[in-house]
């Protein structure tokens, strides 16, 4: 009886160990996934600033700003371990966005980029731990600032939180009478210089 008892104890301990154990495993593959989760939003966050910051130097170079981007390349540290995650988001940039707003003034030029962007989280290992795809929009100009992040594609081009309507506001002076109108939305006659000898209406 009592070799009977121990063997069901012994049992009973290893199964209880057995429960613990899988218990352990599973916490860690949620904590491992919440981590990489974390590190795919992170970098999918911090994407659109930095292919911001590329088109506008380069629309301000005279280049093409919709030439391609190399692959964006981030890590992130758990606990002792620097790059414990590897995020590597790839850019995809074509034309995109509603063109009923844009500012058509041949000096602004305004126009949209829609960037596409896809982070793909490995572990120290190489092995993959989870994809996250987005989308952003980009309005960019002929002049400064060249571009500007505009939010998700589903806003429409809205950053989060702003009112509606991303054009810009400008003040047209009459340097003969020094009136003065509002305006937003304009294009190139409007505002080019003219041989005319009558301003513009009053």
């Amino acid at each position: 009886m009592t070799i009977l008892r121990a063997l069901l104890f012994a049992v009973i301990a290893g199964a209880i160990g057995a429960s613990f154990a899988a218990l352990a495993l599973a916490l860690a593959r949620t904590a491992a996934l919440h981590a990489a989760h974390t590190a795919a939003r992170d970098a999918l966050t911090a994407a659109p600033v930095l292919v911001q910051a590329a088109v506008a130097a380069r629309i301000a170079d005279g280049a093409n700003p919709l030439a391609s981007i190399p692959p964006i390349d981030r890590c992130t540290a758990i606990g002792s371990t620097p790059c414990a995650l590897r995020s590597t988001t790839s850019v995809a940039l074509q034309p995109g966005g509603s063109a009923s707003v844009l500012q058509n003034n041949a000096l602004i030029a305004e126009a949209r980029i829609a960037v596409s962007l896809r982070a793909v989280v490995t572990d120290e290992a190489g092995r993959l731990s989870t994809i996250a795809t987005r989308t952003a929009l980009l309005r960019t100009f002929a002049m400064p600032p060249y571009a500007t992040y505009e939010g998700d594609e589903e806003s429409g081009g809205l950053a989060p939180g702003l009112a509606p309507g991303t054009l810009i506001d400008v003040l047209y002076r009459n340097v003969q009478s020094g009136a003065s109108i509002p305006g937003n939305v304009w294009s190139t006659p409007q505002i080019a210089p003219s041989n005319a000898s009558v301003p513009w209406p009053q």
